[in-house]
């Protein structure tokens, strides 16, 4: 066929036109519902925001499962044909959380009809604790370790937690990133390296909790507060001491508590003769602990030392076996056989501080072990409240120590080997609760957390609603309880009564009762709200 003739023509006229309407189609974007076909796709869009100023972040990191991009000048990012019928969607930008509670992490899991619409992501600006360190004189501390600790409270209980260390530059200035939250700035006892005979004492602030202020430093997102630390330098004098006891093989671990309340961990030096040794200390009236791990459980011992502006001798520290607590497990006569009971490791068992340190936010969290096949604890003498957790259909519904309730009352350990059990019942008689949580009218991912009204094993239950808002908390053990929800993780002892009080409006009661199910939906508590 000549190639000018009129079918050649119009063969190539169709062809063209053919390629110019699938370079058209090429070029529209495919829309659809994720997940209703696998083989389709969509264009997944969103804007970074600060949570604080409500400004758009630029350049901030976004992922998208195995994709990722930075966000442009506008705070936008754009996911185009993407396909999935669910994402995990990651932000992060230096100087920024995800989370007014780092502990809740950076990840979001968002279901494929969330994916259709604009998302619109924030993040909390970190907050900054900045100060200087200087001498009583005045003169600038360099190369002064200054830490930021974190007062949290949650499952496990309530502790600190350092959230951020540095040291002081030449010019005895600090700067520490930190969440939004409550804290205390703590300096070491730092050896001073020009001047052997000297150290630095340690010193905090807040300094103590007997004044009419706070003992913490409540600091928000994006908000700098700034301290002065003036530590006492003091010369270091020597405490020659005889350690009572059978110590076998190695020494224990000492650390001399001031009478300002500050810790300072000291080093023991073995003398020549079994027992005997030697450490540092400034002037001052100490706390004197020394305590070792042994296959018996540990022991520890404590005295008191005033050290003069002269070296000391003579001190004696007689070490006790710490108390030997074994733990009996029983069923209750209602349980069903049909379900085997756990082993006492798996309820999570602990014992923990009841003598929390005011100033310092401290406390001692112990765990269950296996002493000659038998669960046990191994506990320092004090008092302690006892705290578990469900295990799968089963929960502690009755605790007792000698004629002690353990679900109402505390326990107190005393020094010496204790041959008095623990006995725990377990049941699995349990009810389960549903509903949906909201967000300002929206269903969301938010935390629910239930509080019994009744003394019980656990002081609160905690579980994140699905991106969809509804959630399912199976297993509870029946009773009443207060019920609320919070747009993050919200770390506060919920023991007090005091803690819900500024959000009476949002907290609702609810009852579980064995074998059924209960529905209650939440309205949640947003971030600006629950950090006021």
């Amino acid at each position: 066929m000549p190639p000018d003739s009129p079918t050649a023509c119009l063969k190539q006229l169709l062809l063209i036109a053919g390629i110019a309407i699938l370079a058209v189609v090429g070029a529209l974007p495919l829309r659809g519902q994720i997940g209703s076909d696998p083989g389709s796709a969509t264009s997944v869009s969103g804007q970074v925001v600060n949570a604080v100023t409500g400004m758009p972040i630029p350049r901030a990191l976004v992922r998208l499962n195995e994709r990722a991009m930075l966000t442009d000048h506008e705070g936008k990012f754009l996911f185009d044909q993407y396909t999935g019928s669910g994402s995990n969607l990651e932000v992060t930008k230096p100087g920024f959380y995800a989370s007014i509670d780092p502990s809740e992490g950076q990840g979001i899991f968002l279901q494929s009809t969330q994916l259709n619409s604009p998302i619109k992501v924030q993040l909390y600006p970190e907050a900054l604790l900045t100060g200087t360190v200087t001498a009583p004189d005045g003169e600038p501390l360099p190369h002064i370790p200054v830490t930021a600790r974190r007062s949290i409270f949650d499952e496990i209980g309530r502790r600190s937690i350092p959230a951020d260390q540095g040291q002081t530059d030449s010019h005895g200035n600090f700067r520490l990133p930190v969440p939004q939250g409550d804290y205390r700035l703590e300096t070491n006892y730092t050896p001073r390296p020009n001047n052997s005979s000297q150290a630095v004492l340690p010193v905090s602030i807040p300094a103590d909790s007997k004044s009419n202020t706070s003992n913490k430093i409540h600091v928000r997102s994006g908000e700098e507060q700034h301290f002065d630390l003036h530590p006492a330098i003091s010369r270091a004098y020597t405490v020659t001491m005889r350690i009572e006891a059978g110590l076998g093989r190695g020494f224990p671990g000492f650390t001399a508590r001031s009478s300002t309340g500050n810790m300072i961990p000291v080093g023991f030096q073995p003398g020549p003769s079994q027992g005997e040794g030697k450490l540092q200390l400034p002037s001052g009236t100490y706390t004197l602990t020394a305590t070792m791990f042994t296959s018996d459980g540990g022991v520890r011992g404590e005295t008191t030392v005033t050290v003069p502006d002269h070296d000391v001798s003579g001190v004696v520290v007689r070490l006790a076996p710490n108390p030997s607590i074994p733990v009996e497990l029983l069923v209750d006569s209602n349980s069903t056989s049909d379900k085997s009971p756990p082993l006492a490791q798996q309820l999570g068992l602990t014992l923990q501080s009841a003598q929390f340190d005011p100033d310092r936010d401290s406390g001692m969290v112990v765990g269950i072990g296996i002493r000659n096949s038998v669960p046990t604890f191994n506990v320092m003498p004090g008092i302690y409240r006892l705290q578990a957790r469900n295990a799968g259909q089963w929960y502690v519904k009755s605790a007792s120590y000698g004629g002690s309730d353990l679900l109402q009352q505390e326990l107190t350990a005393t020094s010496g080997a204790s041959g008095t059990p623990i006995r725990v019942t377990v049941s699995n008689q349990t009810g389960e609760l549903q509903g949906a949580v909201s967000l300002n009218g929206t269903p969301a991912a938010c935390w629910i957390y239930l509080i019994p009204t009744a003394p019980g094993a656990m002081p609160f239950i905690a579980q994140r609603s699905n991106s969809n808002g509804t959630y399912n908390i199976p297993y509870l053990p029946p009773g009443t309880y207060q019920a609320i929800a919070f747009e993050h993780r919200h770390s506060t002892d919920y023991r007090d009564p005091e803690t819900l009080a500024a959000f009476m409006t949002s907290v609702r009661s609810v009852t579980v009762n064995p074998g059924e199910k209960s529905t209650l939906n939440l309205e949640a508590v947003d971030a600006a709200e629950s950090v006021q």
